[in-house]
């Protein structure tokens, strides 16, 4: 939780839940059906993101309010849902064999009445073609627990429903970092041997992983053995049993999965997280021989990465084999897209001046620092319209204006292409439907108001979620529907909350501010 400025009675914290859904060999109950996975809006899902990366390599992919996507796996529809909310000329389905948690999806889709998304209760070993043709198909943290049969099924009925420009989007746990993955999953499954009873194996598999612990040197302990204790631990107990604990657990090496893909006619076409495809930390002579050894080969080159940072998990689009596409991502179509940056400048007035290094920190461990007084301009610019987006002709208008410098004839293109490898910037299709500053009358979405009045979870315009613990903040994200100003949100809250006045409007506007920041509010 974030602790609060003023009177600290708003407590909001990201979730990043990896979604999985139930599919079996047979529309029978499921392990899902009684133990629920609690399901979540993934950014790299949206078909903003898939759009976003076909565009840049040169397809043409259906504009994103009026597209069809199609999600295996959908659980509750909890993914698919806020994307059907904002798009309601585009069309959603969902298929899933947890059939208490497609009834529970189809009763949230009534109570926002919602007529442009079904979730349906089904095996995807019985679906086909008979469900038409989708722009974008979704198949997130599905491909690596089911068996063999249901992994030909997903790709085979992907590529059979997939419109010819369309991108599927397949996560999987990937290999040589699974390895690792795997020996904690080995050891757990060995301690729990027939426990069944939900709360006996989740205690059961830490225990064993605490001993693991305990048992490693304090001066020299390996950092990746160490991440995955962490990861384990801090998991959500639901997310644990079904993940590591679940009964299939497969692996595979990038250049296996794209083998596989290519039997049924689809072909790599980059990561959902572009970033994850660069070098990263790598040392550039190690790069060099990489790259010498590839001879421009894409999945070789990432398969070697993928060797050298030990990676457990992959998020990967596919798009059709009949499609050619470049190397490398197209500078010419950087104009059809916006860019957004939540990376702010350590100093308070950034020099735009030549020679003179400004750094500017994003999340995660992203940053630039640069003396170049264009790029400088680029991550003001975005900085102060975060979580705004600007479209990539007016950021070099506006860029050249307030850096007095003019860009050389490829434009911005080498900025924005750095930095967006980087994970610095943001780029995207479809800009989100927000704003960077509270306004007289400040706004929450729909769907964020409808969810603070009947819960923690909330969803923001930028297909993140936050939760929402105070119940008095879900008081004051409901009475944001842009009828009432600021003394208005004063009046009604100060009854509720009981604080001294100072410190309740201090409070409002902090609140009011970060919402922004989110991306919660839309006026």
């Amino acid at each position: 939780m974030l602790p609060f400025v003023g009177a600290c009675f708003l407590a909001l914290s990201s979730l990043t839940l990896c979604l999985t859904g139930g599919v079996t060999l047979g529309a029978v109950p499921t392990l899902y059906d009684e133990v629920l996975y609690p399901n979540a809006p993934f950014a790299q899902t949206h078909p903003d993101r898939l759009a976003t990366l076909a565009i840049l390599f040169g397809m043409d992919p259906a504009p994103i309010h009026r597209c069809r996507v199609l999600e295996l796996g959908c659980g509750d529809g909890s993914n698919l849902i806020p994307m059907a909310f904002a798009n309601p000329a585009a069309q959603f389905l969902g298929l899933d064999v947890a059939a208490v948690a497609i009834r529970a999806g189809n009763q949230e889709i009534a109570t926002l009445g919602l007529a442009n998304i079904r979730l349906e209760h089904r095996d995807i070993l019985d679906a086909g073609p008979e469900l038409g043709t989708f722009d974008y198909v979704i198949a997130h943290g599905l491909y690596s627990w089911v068996p063999e049969p249901v992994r030909d099924k997903l790709l085979a009925l992907a590529q059979a429903v997939l419109a010819p420009h369309g991108v599927a989007f397949v996560s999987y746990n990937a290999l040589p970092g699974g390895r690792v993955r795997q020996i904690f999953r080995d050891m757990m499954l060995f301690h729990l041997g027939t426990v069944t009873d939900f709360e006996a194996r989740i205690h059961g598999a830490r225990e064993v992983v605490q001993w693991f612990q305990a048992c490693q040197p304090s001066e020299e302990p390996s950092a990746i053995f160490q991440s995955q204790v962490d990861s384990i631990m801090q998991r959500p107990p639901r997310v644990l049993y079904h993940d590591e604990l679940g009964a299939v657990y497969h692996p595979v090496y990038f250049q296996e999965f794209a083998a596989h893909a290519a039997r049924f006619g689809l072909q790599f076409l980059a990561e959902a997280n572009y970033h994850d495809m660069q070098p990263g930390r790598l040392p550039a002579a190690v790069v060099a021989q990489i790259d010498r050894v590839a001879a421009a080969n894409r999945i070789v080159r990432d398969q070697y990465f993928d060797f050298m940072k030990c990676r457990m998990f992959r998020q990967t689009l596919l798009c059709h084999q009949t499609i050619v596409l470049p190397d490398a991502p197209l500078a010419a179509r950087l104009p059809l897209l916006c860019a957004a940056s939540a990376a702010k400048p350590v100093t308070a007035k950034p020099d735009l001046t030549a020679g003179v290094a400004e750094e500017f920190r994003g999340g995660q461990g992203t940053g630039v620092t640069t003396a170049h007084p264009l790029t400088k301009a680029v991550m003001l610019l975005l900085s102060e319209a975060w979580p705004q987006t600007l479209s990539i002709p007016d950021l070099l208008a506006a860029a050249s204006r307030l850096a007095g410098e003019q860009p050389g004839p490829e434009g911005l293109a080498p900025i924005i292409l750095a930095t967006y490898s980087a994970g610095v910037i943001e780029l995207h299709a479809q800009p989100p439907h927000c704003v960077a500053r509270v306004s007289q009358f400040p706004t929450a979405s729909q769907l964020a108001r409808s969810q603070a009045r009947r819960g923690r979870l909330m969803t923001t315009t930028r297909h993140t979620t936050v939760e929402v613990a105070d119940e008095k903040v879900r008081t004051l994200i409901g009475l944001l529907d842009g009828t009432r100003d600021f003394a208005a949100l004063v009046r009604e809250l100060r009854p509720v909350l009981q604080l001294p006045e100072d410190v309740l409007v201090k409070g409002i506007q902090a609140n009011l501010t970060l919402l922004a920041e989110m991306g919660v509010l839309v006026a």
